[in-house]
This record gives structure tokens, sequence and C-alpha cells, in this order.
């Protein structure tokens, strides 16, 4: 049997692209109360950005408000004067005009370095999505999954020192 014959049950890489647009969700926004929310939503959601009080996730990674923003409702907003501009220069809807936020990664971003860990076939602990989305934003270059491992073993063991030396 030739490439011909079986081709017609394989998809194209432009059918299977395609497939994944239509199938994902594409809501005006979402709220995610913290990162493990945004981690189960990986392959759901259109690309749009995703914005986040910087500082408040850099103190609190796993609790912190995560807000899927669609870019098309963001200037609807401005044009009935639901939306202001924050620090940035970035529409956001007023409802969280207080919270500091501003753009963070592109939804698609974020999901490339999840599915880099993934790619390995072993088990993701949230912790190594904030150790991977950390690096990712400080150097714009994944860690893969041995990179990644490492760094939360290492810090693992810290912490065991860290406690024992204060007990």
């Amino acid at each position: 049997m030739d490439d011909t014959e079986t081709g017609w049950l394989e998809m194209s890489r432009y059918e299977t692209r395609l497939e994944d647009y239509r199938r994902r969700e594409r809501p005006s926004y979402r709220v995610f109360e913290g990162m493990q929310e945004l981690v189960c939503s990986v392959g759901q959601l259109h690309n749009n950005w995703l914005y986040v009080n910087v500082d408040q996730w850099d103190q609190d990674s796993v609790h912190t408000p995560i807000y899927y923003l669609d870019e098309h409702w963001l200037e609807e907003c401005a044009e009935d004067g639901t939306a202001v501009t924050n620090e940035q220069d970035e529409y956001i809807p007023i409802w969280i005009s207080d919270r500091q936020v501003q753009t963070w990664f592109e939804l698609a971003t974020f999901e490339s370095v999840v599915e880099v860990l993934k790619a390995a076939g072993k088990p993701v602990t949230l912790q190594m999505v904030i150790v991977a989305v950390k690096y990712y934003d400080k150097r714009d270059a994944y860690l893969d999954y041995d990179e990644v491992k490492a760094v939360t073993d290492l810090w693992s063991v810290l912490t065991k020192v860290r406690n024992h030396l204060t007990e």
C-alpha cells in the first residue's frame, strides 16, 4: 500500500490546525483563579492575551488571578466606555482597573511552555509549570522537562535543609 492509498486516513497539517482552531472556545473573557485553572484549560481556548498583576504573580504564582481577554471584545468595551487604559496604555475592563493588570503572555506561548514539559511523557507538576513559565518570561526560551525537574528537585532539597536548620 502506498501513501496515496493511506493518505485519506491521515489529516494534513493544515486540516489538523483548522480543526483545532474550530474546536477551541472563544469567550470574551475568562478569569482563572490561579495557575492550576489555567493549566487545566490548555488546548481549550482560542489564542488571546493573558493579563496578570505581575508583582502579585511574582509573589504568589499559584493563587494570583489570571485574566484571559479577547482583543476584539476589549476594543468593543473601549467604544462602549466599559474599558480604560492601564499604565502600559492597554485597554482593560473597568471591573479590573484597580488590580494593576497588564499583558503577560499570549495564550499560545503559555501553552507551548506547558507542551514542552509534557512532551517528555512524564508527570508534570504545577511547580514545574511555574518554573518553566518564569524562565520563559525572563529569558524568552524554553526549559525542557529534565531541566525543570532538576530545578524543582534542587529547590526541594534546599527547602528541607532550611527547615532542618530552623528547627
